[in-house]
């Protein structure tokens, strides 16, 4: 079963809003914790330039996979495992992201 939040439709739009203007130049982000995939999704069908990979724990990753088989968009990469607790020092994974951490 895909996975829902409803905070994400209510929040979608208002986080768009505050993307759209710094990532025109991007070609590739990196989003970190992408939960259930819902904002993903939204945001690579509403930024079609960009190449949006999202990335998780390891027990999310069915989840945003199920989003992103359904939304079948061609810039939604598949998810990567990435979780931020896992030690003091993080190996972000090779993702070739223009905009990710510490790039704000």
């Amino acid at each position: 079963m895909k996975p829902y939040a409803e905070s994400c439709d209510q929040n979608r739009d208002p986080i768009l809003e505050q993307l759209r203007p710094l990532l025109v130049a991007a070609s590739t982000v990196l989003e970190i914790g992408s939960g259930t995939g819902q904002h993903a999704v939204y945001f690579s069908t509403h930024l079609p330039h960009l190449h949006w990979q999202p990335s998780d724990r390891g027990e999310n990753l069915p989840g945003i996979r199920l989003w992103c088989a359904e939304a079948g968009l061609a810039n939604l990469k598949a998810p990567l495992e990435l979780d931020v607790r896992a030690s003091e020092k993080i190996n972000y994974p090779k993702s070739g992201a223009d905009y990710g951490p510490r790039m704000f």
